[in-house]
């Protein structure tokens, strides 16, 4: 339990601070946004990968498919396209929307997991938790998928084998979101229907 909620706030702390750098740093335009908030990011995302083992050997109680879905696919999407193809990366403007999206929702999971695991999550907390992914998910899944359409033509250019192994991966997101989209509508009413049969 120690050990879960010092990496619950640790990770929480760690994209506040990203979050914080991406508002600064925005107004100084695309590119210096995206040299001064892609590594840490990246390296943060990276490091989550732990999370899919945590799940694996019942450390936390989260479905292994899910965790390794949305953990595996932001490993891609950091590595395969902004570390591969920063250029296609750091002149859209869907890359501050998927650092604000993946900022803001992971650092309210994070903080609920962090309290819950004392039963002590506040209940606006909770209530974030559970509703922030309506807008966030989609705004986070578009520019993901955006920026991977982005790489495909530079992508072509290094290997005639890119092309097709990004459009597969593309076409991935759409059972892929629904899997992800329809799993949080069941958590948010499990959980806020036991919240509210709690009061």
């Amino acid at each position: 339990m120690l050990y879960l909620t010092a990496y619950n706030t640790l990770f929480a702390s760690l994209w506040v601070s990203v979050f914080i750098r991406a508002v600064h740093q925005a107004r100084h335009g695309k590119i210096a946004l995206f040299a001064t908030t892609e590594p840490q990011a990246r390296w943060i995302q990276t490091a989550s990968l732990i999370e899919v083992l945590h799940a694996a050997f019942g450390i936390i109680k989260s479905p292994v498919s899910t965790t390794a879905l949305q953990v595996v696919t932001r490993v891609i999407q950091v590595w395969m396209v902004w570390y591969s193809f920063p250029q296609t990366t750091a002149t859209s403007h869907a890359y501050l929307a998927l650092l604000l999206a993946w900022s803001v929702a992971d650092t309210i999971r994070y903080l609920y997991l962090a309290f819950n695991m004392h039963g002590k999550a506040p209940r606006g907390l909770v209530w974030l938790r559970y509703t922030m992914f309506y807008p966030l998910y989609p705004i986070g899944i578009g520019a993901e998928w955006w920026l991977l359409y982005r790489t495909i033509a530079p992508g072509s250019q290094i290997s005639p084998m890119i092309p097709p192994i990004f459009y597969f991966c593309l076409m991935l997101y759409v059972p892929g979101s629904y899997v992800m989209y329809t799993y949080m509508i069941k958590q948010r009413r499990k959980t806020l229907g036991a919240m509210h049969k709690a009061q």
